[in-house]
């Protein structure tokens, strides 16, 4: 059994999206998104890499935090070395049904103790394609009141390449990632000592090079992108003087 592949990135299929804020500004409505993964998603997930008699749900929990204020706890149990592991969270429950939303809300979030779906964090929210009329592929919505209450449409963003499944050959491993930055650090940042430092200048000559993604989380890479950074290191002088783009530091 191996637990890593429950960090996998799912297909775009699996993955759903809601209205985090929206507003009208001028005249324009406006909507930014937040991507998650479904329940169902994280069941099947489970299902193809511990098996479906290696996993189970612990019994729903309400908890009252405060008077008239409820969270519903779920937790994830995977069967490890003949040991059940449990992993919880809690989410509140949702306006419509209440329990069955609560559940998945709190499904996802243990999940993510697992490590499934967890990369999506590292999204941001996104601004989504607004329209007055929707049709296929398009999604209703209301503005909140203090924006004038009106319907409008909107549609789902595309996904980054980093967060898609990746060919087993495209793939990195965690090792890779590492001698990279040794790599780097040899060539481009040998006297800085603040690790602070050194992942913020890493961050901006991966930024550089290949745009914004998760540069921490090997699980993002693709050969590509570890290729392109060894070509800009194998192509930069030793002993460069100063700071450009190769060289975020002093």
């Amino acid at each position: 059994m191996n637990l890593k592949r429950l960090a996998g990135p799912f297909p775009e299929e699996d993955i759903e999206w809601r209205v985090s804020r929206s507003g009208n500004t001028s005249g324009r409505v406006w909507c930014n998104v937040l991507a998650y993964i479904t329940a169902r998603a994280i069941m099947t997930r489970l299902d193809d890499v511990v098996g479906p008699e290696n996993w189970k749900n612990t019994p729903q929990v309400v908890h009252e935090v405060r008077p008239g204020a409820f969270s519903i706890q779920v937790g994830i149990s995977i069967k490890v070395d003949d040991e059940w592991v449990t992993k919880y969270d809690v989410s509140e429950p949702t306006q419509i049904e209440p329990a069955k939303g609560g559940f998945s809300g709190a499904m996802k979030r243990a999940g993510a103790c697992w490590q499934i779906g967890r990369y999506l964090y590292h999204l941001d929210e996104t601004f989504a394609e607004v329209a007055e009329k929707g049709g296929k592929g398009w999604n209703y919505a209301r503005l909140p009141e203090k924006s004038g209450g009106g319907v409008y449409y909107w549609k789902p963003p595309k996904l980054p390449s980093w967060a898609l499944p990746k060919e087993s050959e495209h793939e990195i491993t965690k090792g890779d990632l590492n001698l990279l930055k040794k790599d780097w650090q040899a060539k481009f940042a040998g006297d800085v000592k603040s690790a602070a430092d050194l992942r913020e200048g890493f961050d901006r000559f991966v930024v550089s090079i290949v745009g914004e993604f998760p540069a921490a989380d090997y699980t993002c890479w693709t050969q590509d992108a570890l290729q392109a950074c060894y070509a800009r290191i194998n192509s930069t002088e030793d002993g460069t003087d100063g700071v450009d783009s190769d060289v975020p530091f002093e």
